[in-house]
């Protein structure tokens, strides 16, 4: 009996550090399904997401084929692990596919220069291309060199001899994709149930918009294909079945909630999380320009009424030049208001350094987001993409700006190769691969200097730790009350920094500043040699680096907590009015600081409840959503609330601890707020008596702490 065409799949992912928040190889699992159901036995399937998975399988037994699922995230990791396929078996085939190449002739050949290893790529939806490789490769009887020598149809090649690029042509999309069986429900997905991957489900194919940053707006994806709500239903049902490790869920939807089925989705999702206990949360892309209250019910359907709308800019201007249609300001006003008065969480998201974009107008729109209550302002630095109309026009000239390259949050790493003749990132013979992962980031414009695009980076910080994350919100919502924008302050806190008594203080917002410019290198080569240093090495492993304003947020909690809530109080001091309300801000922040966890200690020794008595009903303002008059209306003197967490959040905390462990705490918590319900990092508080033995006044509290000046001292 002839043997069966082995194929490897990939969908990798750097392990390196262990903690971090990856999803299940959907994407490969679609190819694997789609091509078993042609081929049936004709072909062997494997799907690998780690490194070390591979390269022990490839030692084993070497493969016809390997398919790389290529991403940012994973081009240096796929590119090293191809070579050493390679030179264990000079015949197997290196396809590679994804939305991570630009398909000018240009980046085509920028593609192949890069990855010198590469035998095709496979562009756009992958299933019936890369089934037709398949089919072709057989009827060559397993020839790649005769296959890659003429053009194939969906797949670019490069002929180096000639040095011309072969372009076959696109195969149409798949309309109805439920023709593509189910990767969960054939049970191909089945393995990765044993890890910590957090599973992903696709309800539909497409993006109707066309804006130039992101990789879903070629015109090709435009027109969305659904696969049917029967089969979305029998995926969640059977992830929620299957599930061991995690309590999330994503929706690989780029506009999840654009059509009215959505909110079934959504129904059916909390049934399962009602009778199965899964998901707890739930992620996904919202969709945009849909009426109010189809987003907003979808949001209360899937728990905590937390909604985010894209936005990218409010500057017109930019808008135009990105090709963004907003959604609605009418409809964007009306989703805030009724989510803010359901006590849930109003989102957006910006872009600092697109083009025409300047200091005053990312400014002012963060001022606007501010002034609307959006509750939530997720504030990213712009990055040219692959495959992107942006990443054409800078190609182009087109958009003037200046780039560099920053090193990938836990996208880097070691991996010993169980082969002899490997060679590691500086060539030097020897058993290992050191790897790592770029992205390119936009550092200056012709409408915004270097120095004034690194300036929001503490910014973005505050707006993260203090007002997102719920740590110190309603500090900023009093002062919003007192008709004093938040961003000043927030900017006020950072020029003031330098001069604070408080040397910890000081120290961090220098780091932070220091790290900002520092992470920046002016190539992907200089990058790499500088991380390769094993002293730099061990440092990535041990945590050391990662997402700043996630790291910097932790460091704050777990190490100087205290002081940095005195540095608070001392920028109220540059406001006459907040200066003048000093007393009620420094007991609110003592309620605020009451009712995040301890981080400093291990979950076990948390304090599980405790009882403090206020001068002011702070819940009572907070659940009247932030009446202005809280320094007069919520004054009662004595106000005894129970802080406590319940067994349903330590459990959930304790698994998360478990699915992001990393021996540097910084990382793990870091790690597990991404997803996580950041309420979890909370205690609930109510009024009046606990069981806890615990009982302070606020006005305890200082004395607890001692003056904070005199702590940091």
């Amino acid at each position: 009996m002839t043997q069966p065409l082995k194929i490897y799949l990939c969908d990798l992912v750097h392990d390196f550090i262990g903690a971090a928040t990856y999803m299940f190889p959907l994407n490969i699992g679609y190819l694997a399904a789609y091509l078993k159901e042609e081929f049936g036995d004709t072909v062997e399937v494997r799907l690998f997401k780690f490194p070390a998975d591979l390269l022990r399988a490839v030692d084993a037994e070497v493969p016809g084929i390997v398919g790389f699922s290529h991403y940012v995230w994973n081009a240096n990791l796929n590119v090293q692990l191809a070579q050493r396929v390679k030179e264990r078996s000079s015949d197997t085939l290196m396809v590679f596919g994804g939305p991570n190449i630009d398909y000018t002739d240009f980046g085509i050949k920028r593609f192949f220069d890069f990855a010198k290893v590469a035998d095709a790529f496979i562009p756009y939806q992958g299933e019936t291309p890369f089934n037709h490789l398949v089919h072709e490769y057989l009827a060559r009887d397993c020839d790649g060199t005769a296959l890659i020598s003429q053009t194939l149809d969906g797949a670019f090649l490069y002929d180096r001899d000639t040095d011309k690029i072969l372009k076959g042509a696109t195969p149409p999309r798949i309309k109805h994709p439920d023709k593509i069986p189910s990767p969960y429900l054939s049970g191909i997905l089945d393995e990765f149930f044993n890890t910590k991957l957090i599973p992903i489900i696709e309800t539909n194919r497409g993006c109707p918009f066309q804006c130039t940053f992101c990789a879903q707006g070629m015109a090709s994806l435009n027109k969305i294909n659904y696969f049917s709500t029967e089969r979305v239903h029998d995926e969640i049902k059977y992830v929620a079945q299957h599930v061991k490790n995690t309590n999330l869920l994503h929706f690989a939807d780029s506009n999840f909630g654009i059509v009215d089925r959505d909110i079934e989705i959504a129904e059916y999702t909390v049934k399962m999380r009602d009778t199965l206990g899964y998901p707890r949360k739930v992620s996904s892309n919202m969709a945009k320009n849909r009426p109010p209250d189809k987003m907003i019910g979808i949001a209360e359907l899937l728990g905590d009424t937390a909604l985010v709308v894209s936005l990218q800019s409010l500057d017109d201007g930019v808008l135009e030049r990105i090709k963004r249609q907003n959604i609605r300001t009418s409809y964007f006003k009306e989703i805030i208001h009724n989510v803010n008065d359901r006590g849930g969480i109003s989102g957006t998201e910006i872009i600092l350094g697109l083009p025409g974009e300047t200091a005053k107008s990312h400014l002012d729109t963060i001022r606007q987001l501010f002034d609307m209550d959006v509750s939530y302002i997720i504030a990213y630095n712009g990055l040219i993409l692959e495959g992107t109309e942006l990443s054409e026009q800078k190609d182009s000239g087109e958009f003037q700006c200046k780039t560099k390259f920053r090193l990938i949050d836990s996208s880097f790493g070691e991996y010993f190769v169980p082969f002899s003749q490997a060679y590691n990132a500086s060539g030097v013979c020897d058993e290992n691969i050191v790897s790592f992962e770029c992205e390119e980031g936009i550092l200056e414009t012709d409408t915004m200097s270097q120095e004034e695009i690194l300036s929001f980076r503490p910014v973005h910080w505050l707006i993260q730790f203090m007002w997102n994350y719920r740590f110190y919100h309603d500090f900023l919502k009093y002062m919003q009350n007192l008709s004093v924008n938040p961003i000043d302050y927030i900017i006020k806190l950072i020029e003031i920094a330098p001069s604070s008594e408080l040397p910890l203080v000081r120290s961090i917002f220098d780091d932070f500043k220091c790290e900002a410019l520092d992470e920046w290198f002016d190539s992907p080569e200089a990058l790499c040699e500088h991380y390769s240093r094993p002293e730099r090495l061990k440092q990535l492993k041990d945590g050391l680096y990662g997402k700043m304003n996630g790291k910097y947020i932790f460091r704050v909690l777990v190490e100087l907590k205290r002081d940095f809530e005195q540095h608070m109080l001392d920028g109220l001091d540059y406001f006459p009015v907040l200066k003048a309300n000093k007393a009620t801000f420094s007991e609110l922040l003592n309620f605020l600081s009451a009712s995040i966890i301890d981080l400093e200690v291990d979950l076990k020794d948390v304090e599980r409840s405790k009882n403090i008595h206020f001068g002011y009903d702070f819940l009572q303002w907070r659940q009247d959503n932030y009446c202005p008059d809280c320094s007069d209306t919520y004054k009662h003197g004595d106000v005894e609330y129970a802080f406590r967490l319940s067994d349903e959040t330590v459990a959930s905390l304790e698994k998360l601890l478990t699915q992001y462990q990393h021996s540097n705490k910084n990382v793990t918590l870091r790690k597990m707020s991404e997803y996580m319900p950041i309420k979890d990092l909370f205690y609930e508080v109510s009024s009046g008596q606990s069981q806890s033995q615990t009982s302070v006044v606020a006005k305890d509290l200082i004395a607890i702490q001692e003056d904070r000046k005199g702590v940091a001292e």
